[in-house]
């Protein structure tokens, strides 16, 4: 389902025509995923879609049914569309008035809110204001974040840092981190490593949904001068203000594999800023060949003796999801609140009280 979903969109539309006919549409937003998609999953998709109509929907039909050939209707351009539906079901895409795919799609974020604070929405609520305020409280990662920039390629070239496009078993996402040259690595400013890890989960926030992270980081080839650079305030900011305060992600387990002689300095730092129950998920390594155990040969790449595509083609692919997002980027650059506009919370307030919602009210 998730690379059905990163490859195309398939989705039935909110309103209905005047026949009372639901309107599906199918788009392909990513050929080089396309690709690879086999085309049963597709089945599946539209399988599971009818199931939920099943019990959601009522409708006289659809627009599209393959045993009836005379109603399937090739147009030249979208704006046959407008002639063939009412503006208002349509998305802007197609010049109707409803939101747009990106719109549409983007309500994922809110979802995922909700599904990594195990919905709580309190909590949810507060990550999300979160999310917002430290665009300002962070201008030093914020202020030059934007992907295009030329930060992006050093890091490229110093090395890997990609989500693997399957899940585990337990449903959740594995991202690899690994030095190409240690040369460019050491000039590479730890701060630019956040950037990329902030664009990495924009991107998940709106196209990915999980139940947790599982990171492994390959010691081979890290600099001693880079590693001396990853200071408490660093691991702060990285993994308690970014990862955890504003993303809301759960670490589920770190798997370092050719750990360098100094990596019990590395391990000191994090004990300086990490709870002892993250503490607990790191997992030192003797060889890579554990990875296979814990993760499955399914999920990892080709370089850890995994069945996946390569560390570098993953790459390629994760730089070209940040090409087609620009406009999507472009928009979060702009991102900035004004606390001064928020209205203020009543303490204790003789007529309204604490401020803050109800789960339960009894009145006697």
């Amino acid at each position: 389902m998730e690379n059905v979903k990163a490859a195309a969109y398939f989705v039935p539309f909110p309103k209905l025509t005047k026949q009372l006919y639901r309107v599906g549409l199918y788009k392909i937003c990513d050929p080089l995923i396309a690709e690879s998609v086999d085309p049963v999953d597709g089945i599946r998709l539209l399988v599971n879609i009818q199931e939920i109509r099943m019990i959601e929907n009522i409708t006289y039909g659809d627009v599209l049914k393959p045993k009836l050939i005379t109603r399937i209707h090739f147009c030249e351009n979208s704006d046959d569309l407008i002639e063939k539906f009412r503006k208002e079901i349509l998305p802007e895409d197609y010049g109707g008035e409803e939101k747009s795919l990106k719109e549409l799609q983007a309500d994922k974020k809110i979802q995922n809110f909700l599904i990594l604070n195990k919905g709580s929405v309190e909590k949810s609520k507060e990550k999300i204001e979160n999310y917002y305020k430290v665009r300002s409280l962070l201008p030093e990662i914020f202020d030059n974040i934007h992907p295009k920039l030329s930060y992006m390629e050093n890091l490229k070239a110093a090395g890997y840092f990609v989500p693997l496009p399957k899940l585990t078993k337990e449903l959740y996402r594995v991202g690899v981190c690994k030095i190409i040259d240690p040369h460019i690595a050491e000039d590479v400013d730890p701060v630019d490593g956040i950037r990329l890890l902030v664009n990495i989960q924009e991107i998940r926030m709106i196209e990915d949904i999980t139940h947790g992270d599982v990171f492994i980081f390959d010691g081979k080839n890290v600099p001693l001068r880079w590693v001396l650079k990853v200071t408490p305030m660093f691991v702060y900011k990285a993994m308690v203000v970014v990862y955890k305060q504003v993303f809301s992600n759960r670490m589920k387990a770190v798997y370092v594999v050719n750990a360098p002689s100094y990596i019990e300095k590395v391990i000191a730092v994090l004990k300086s800023v990490l709870s002892p129950k993250l503490l607990t998920r790191i997992h030192v390594c003797e060889n890579s060949y554990v990875l296979i155990e814990k993760i499955g040969k399914e999920v990892l790449p080709v370089d850890y003796g995994g069945e996946e595509k390569s560390l570098k083609e993953l790459q390629e692919m994760l730089y070209q999801k940040f090409q087609e997002r620009e406009d999507y980027f472009t928009q979060l650059d702009k991102l900035r609140i004004n606390e001064d506009l928020k209205p203020q919370e009543l303490e204790n307030d003789e007529m309204f009280g604490l401020s803050g919602n109800f789960k339960k009210l009894e009145i006697d």
